[in-house]
Formats: C-alpha cells, sequence, structure tokens
C-alpha cells in the first residue's frame, strides 16, 4: 500500500470540512423552514469521518533473514478493540477503535477530552511468510506482530 502525499490528505480534510459546514449550515437553514432534519447529511457522521482520517498512529515494520516484527503504537486503545486480519494472501492488515474519556480540573474549571477514531493499516507480506506461525502480544500500548520466515 502506498502512502498517500500529505497534500491528498489536507484536499481530503478541506473536502471534509466543506461537507460539515455546509450539512451544518443546512440543517439550521431546515429548521428555520421548518424542514425534517432527515433530509440533510448527518453531521456526525462527518464529523467522525474527519476524526479517523486525523488519527495515524506510528507502525514499525522490521524484517530480518528469520521473520518480519510488526510493532504499532495504539496509544488509549484497549486490546480488545484491536483485529489482525490475515485472510487475504500475501498482506496483513491491523484494525483498531478508539473512544477513551478523560476528565480533569483546571482551577474552577473542569476539562473533558475525547479521542475518538478508527485506523487501518494494510501491510504487504513478502512469500516466505509463514501465516500460521504468526504471534501477536499486546505490551499496551504497543501490538507486536512476529512473523516467522
Amino acid at each position: 500500500m502506498t502512502t498517500p502525499h500529505p497534500a491528498d490528505a489536507v484536499a481530503k480534510t478541506g473536502r471534509d470540512m466543506e461537507t460539515l459546514f455546509d450539512g451544518f449550515f443546512s440543517s439550521i437553514e431546515a429548521i428555520r423552514q421548518n424542514k425534517a432534519a432527515t433530509e440533510h447529511r448527518d453531521v456526525n457522521a462527518t464529523i467522525g469521518s474527519i476524526s479517523s482520517s486525523l488519527w495515524t498512529p506510528h507502525v514499525e515494520t522490521h524484517e530480518d533473514e528469520d521473520c518480519i516484527r510488526i510493532r504499532a503504537h495504539l496509544p488509549n486503545v484497549p486490546s480488545n478493540q484491536i483485529r489482525i486480519d490475515t485472510d487475504t494472501p500475501g498482506r496483513l492488515k491491523i484494525y483498531c477503535e478508539c473512544n477513551t474519556q478523560a476528565a480533569y480540573d483546571s482551577g474552577n474549571d473542569r476539562i473533558s477530552e475525547r479521542q475518538l477514531g478508527q485506523f487501518e493499516k494494510d501491510i504487504p507480506l513478502p512469500s516466505a511468510a509463514c501465516i500460521s506461525q504468526m504471534t501477536a502480544i499486546y505490551e499496551g500500548p504497543h501490538v507486536v506482530i512476529t512473523i516467522p520466515k
């Protein structure tokens, strides 16, 4: 899988923001005109799309003569939200979803933060990779996948 050019990510984010604002303001106009809100795009879906496109955990792949090691840094992602897929020959996919919330006091204010997003990484594997002997270990916040050759 090729890495998208940074300009493509910026352009996609710009289109998503335009869709978000168009949906938001058209929803307000619909309320003013007494139209059903279901006639307009779901703004929450657009927000989810934007947040998932902005969350990109770091994944390292190291290959030597004996095995392939993949280490994914997945902060705030519980192990039960991580899925590793090897159904496609010659490829390994890591999927995860993050939905965390933290709240803390700062002086007279109570601050609440949320991290939401989905992540998918598609990693090509050499033909010598022995998927049937693959191991995956969760060393929070890292997942370490070892695939012998």
